[in-house]
């Protein structure tokens, strides 16, 4: 577990989706996302981690990348690869008033948030919402640079969850290769 306070990112914690970026249902993505491959990967119902795992095989890897508090809130990001090329990243944003209520959130560990949240019944989970994040916004660069890929847009999905009144928040980034076993398709 690294400790993000000590880390060179910036004072304050940027939004990690753009004010402006457009959000959509999922009922839209067939107007805005162009590939019908990337399309499927975003409409994934139930468990990512599943469907990753089982279309990746043998090369499918978890690395837990980051956790710790950050600026009044608790930051959790993994990616899954598979054959070493990235298919997602995933970053979780806490609310400290929300760990506080729930410490549990804030030991996940290697585990995915899907498996750590499966079976809680107190869990709530708003519909998904979409967007393209472009190279500039603060979570694209962090993919980008993170999976060593060209500057380009990226989807992202967005899950808004919530124990009881506390919320907490979960952002998926596709990268282009997902799905795409053997191939760093950029």
């Amino acid at each position: 577990m690294n400790d993000m306070a000590a880390s060179a990112d910036s004072l304050s914690l940027p939004p990690a989706v753009p004010a402006a970026a457009m959000w959509l249902p999922a009922s839209a993505l067939n107007c805005y996302v162009g590939d019908a491959a990337m399309r499927d990967w975003l409409l994934t119902p139930g468990l990512l981690t599943q469907r990753i795992r089982e279309a990746a095989g043998d090369g499918f890897a978890m690395h837990y990348l980051r956790e710790g508090l950050l600026h009044g809130e608790h930051v959790r990001e993994i990616d899954m690869c598979c054959d070493d090329v990235v298919w997602m990243f995933a970053h979780t944003r806490i609310p400290t008033s929300t760990l506080a209520a729930h410490p549990w959130l804030g030991q996940i560990g290697g585990r995915t948030l899907g498996e750590a949240l499966a079976g809680r019944e107190s869990v709530q989970r708003e519909d998904f919402r979409y967007a393209q994040l472009y190279p500039e916004s603060w979570l694209a660069e962090r993919v980008l640079h993170h999976a060593r890929l060209p500057r380009q847009p990226l989807w992202v999905r967005h899950s808004a969850f919530k124990i009881g009144a506390s919320p907490f928040d979960l952002y998926e980034a596709f990268l282009p290769a997902i799905g795409r076993r053997g191939s760093a398709d950029t």
